[in-house]
């Protein structure tokens, strides 16, 4: 037998033996972490190509609407965070990529929910999983348990954490896919590391050398070194020069030598169905074609994908929308791009929705990522066979009221108007009213979220400074100091800021319509310059600290003048006021505030020299009857500050000068140009 048989040197492996000899099965299911077979590039492969896809797809917030559909929620602080930028430093792709990694491999995906005073949130900051461990404790809470650093475990309560999941079996934490597919991943490990000596080794042994005659071990022991030497590992082409009687007979690899890349390709696929995703997303394309690859994309998107993305967009709605927003709030993952058709037959789908009324020109154009024509008609749903827009249907062109008409119209909204008013004051009256109605109900709801963020905040500012256990008249003195200092820098700090942020979309809208309605009365251009911009952002910012002064104002009235033992009490009772009945006031004020101040600009831009009060509820109002009509000029006010206004032999004194309605605490007064 030659010095190099190889049938003779398997029968006796030895620990020093070549590679060869290595079984596969030496690579175990223990040595299987989400570390190591991410080593894997099938695992690599189906890891990246989920998370990768999930996080590409946009993650939009939406607020239902009345009439059963759907529309983006922009003016909500959560829509940025969701869809651009989840914390300081992650992008929202890298955020969900991330976390969709995790839960690829780990089974689990937290994240700490970080809020300010006011319990907004405004940071989504992700943990590792391997450092989270949940506890039930009392009554079936969960609080997550988190090594923060060597020997300091931090807790936070369910409330505090964005858990999103995989297949469970006892509803808290989710299987490990790596734990599932240890067995399969650990041999596609062993392949790899087989296959990697294999072709170290040039997937041969390359052949035998033999000798005529019997060789001592010595002998044998220098011809091996010898031969190594000269023709080993890199040098294994080179020519070789035999001696001594020896001869040379090539091997080629056998069929069992080869069998292990079937076995890496197998394993691959097997990697394949535990992540669910098509083989040739892995590369494996020997049974490709480009029919059912289509099909392949589709059911990826489908079978893999979309029920990921049920699962964040659920533990979203449980662990942030339902405690950081309002009722009909919801997050979806835009997934139209994924499951879309080929081009043709997307074409046809649209062209059917198109000729029914379901789909307008221009929400066919954004859903191919074409900009909308500036026509009206392209905003037109059109009815089949005559083709004429749906709203069309069954009615006639409307007409303008007749000035008799809007004088009905605004009588029984309580609105009086002098006898003389021309049609365009009459039709701008009447407009202006219909908005404020319209409008009062969003400030209404605005305002109640405002109120309750304003409440839950001050309370967190009492609770913590305020602790009766230990309250005296030093510890008072000392806890109501630092109480005032806190309410002064919430108000002119956060608050103003949330104000604006949550108060100022609905300002704004409301504010454009009134100006509109104003121009169109004078017969002054509609445009929205610059100018109007900026002074309705400066009305908001106005808005937010006059609201902030007179909140923080109330506050310190009660902490200053009210005895120790009875401010907590007395805190509490006016937080509760606010809450039953504050929406509305702001509401009702904020409508008649922002009809005056743009009003008055529109007359004033527009020329007009002079304005004139028109009463709403002369029955119920005495103040505001007693200015009905009254005129005064543009740089005038209707009430000096500190001037009473007399009516019934009462007197109302307003503090502030009055150039507009509203008067008091509830008018709904408007003004008009006199000429």
């Amino acid at each position: 037998m030659g010095i190099f048989s190889v049938l003779e040197e398997r029968a006796t492996p030895g620990p020093a033996d070549d590679f060869w000899y290595e079984p596969i099965s030496r690579y175990q299911d223990d040595d299987v972490t989400p570390g190591t077979a991410l080593g894997q590039t099938p695992v690599w492969a189906a890891v990246n190509v989920i998370a990768g896809t999930l996080g590409s797809l946009p993650l939009l917030l939406y607020k239902e609407i009345p009439n059963g559909g759907k529309e983006r929620d922009r003016d909500n602080p959560l829509y940025t965070m969701l869809r651009w930028q989840p914390n300081s430093y992650q992008t929202a792709v890298e955020f969900i990529e991330m976390g969709q990694g995790h839960l690829c491999l780990r089974g689990n995906f937290f994240a700490r929910l970080e809020t300010n005073q006011l319990g907004d949130l405004i940071g989504m900051v992700p943990l590792h999983p391997d450092k989270v461990k949940l506890e039930l404790v009392n009554g079936g809470t969960v609080e997550y348990h988190y090594d923060e650093a060597p020997g300091k475990v931090r807790v936070f309560s369910s409330e505090e954490i964005l858990h999103v999941k995989g297949l469970s079996s006892d509803g808290l934490i989710g299987y490990s896919p790596i734990t599932v597919g240890a067995g399969a991943i650990a041999l596609a490990a062993s392949a790899e590391k087989y296959g990697s000596r294999f072709f170290h080794n040039s997937a041969t042994p390359s052949g035998i050398l033999t000798h005529p005659g019997k060789l001592r071990p010595e002998a044998r022991s220098n011809i091996k070194k010898s031969w190594r030497s000269a023709h080993g590992s890199e040098k294994q082409h080179s020519v070789a020069l035999l001696e001594e009687g020896l001869s040379w007979t090539a091997l080629s690899v056998s069929p069992d030598e080869a069998q292990f890349l079937e076995t890496r390709k197998y394993q691959a696929e097997e990697i394949a169905r535990l992540y669910n995703v098509p083989p040739h997303l892995l590369m494996l394309l020997d049974r490709s074609t480009f029919s059912n690859v289509t099909e392949q994309n589709r059911s990826f998107a489908t079978n893999c994908i979309r029920p990921w993305a049920i699962r964040w967009e659920q533990a979203i709605r449980k662990s942030i929308l339902e405690r950081f927003t309002p009722d009909g709030t919801f997050v979806e993952f835009e997934l139209d791009d994924l499951l879309r058709p080929d081009t043709m037959a997307r074409a046809q789908a649209n062209q059917i929705l198109l000729q029914n009324g379901a789909l307008s020109i221009n929400e066919w154009r954004t859903k191919e990522n074409l900009n909308p024509i500036e026509d009206e008609a392209g905003d037109q749903h059109w009815m089949p066979m005559n083709v004429a827009p749906v709203s069309d249907a069954g009615s006639v062109t409307p007409v303008d009221d007749t000035a008799e008409d809007l004088r009905e119209q605004l009588k029984f909204n309580q609105i009086e108007v002098r006898s003389d008013a021309p049609l365009s004051e009459l039709r701008s009256l009447a407009n202006r009213v219909k908005i404020a109605e319209a409008t009062k109900p969003l400030f209404d709801d605005t305002a109640q979220r405002l109120v309750k963020r304003e409440v839950k905040a001050v309370q967190r500012m009492i609770k913590k400074q305020i602790q009766p256990a230990v309250w005296d008249e030093k510890s008072a003195i000392r806890g109501t100091d630092q109480l005032s200092n806190d309410l002064k820098d919430f108000y002119f700090g956060e608050f103003t800021d949330a104000y604006v942020q949550m108060m100022g979309p609905v300002i704004r809208t409301y504010a454009q319509q009134i100006y509109t309605q104003a121009a169109l009365e004078i017969g002054y251009p509609t445009d929205f310059t610059r100018e109007l911009e900026d002074f309705i952002e400066t009305y908001i910012a106005m808005a937010a600290n006059k609201y902030s002064k007179r909140s923080r104002i109330q506050l310190q009235q009660i902490i200053s003048v009210t005895p120790f033992n009875e401010v907590l009490n007395a805190l509490d009772v006016r937080l509760e006021k606010w809450l039953d009945k504050r929406s509305m006031e702001v509401a009702r004020a904020q409508t008649t505030q922002t009809n005056g101040a743009i009003s008055k600009y529109a007359y004033m831009v527009g020329g007009i020299i002079s304005l004139r009060w028109v009463t709403r509820g002369t029955d119920t109002c005495p103040y505001c009857k007693k200015l009905s009509g009254k005129v005064v000029s543009t740089k005038q006010n209707f009430v000096e500050g500190g001037t009473p206004v007399e009516a019934d032999e009462k007197k109302l004194t307003p503090n502030n000068n009055i150039g507009h309605p509203p008067l008091h605490g509830g008018c709904d007064c408007f003004i008009s140009a006199s000429s």
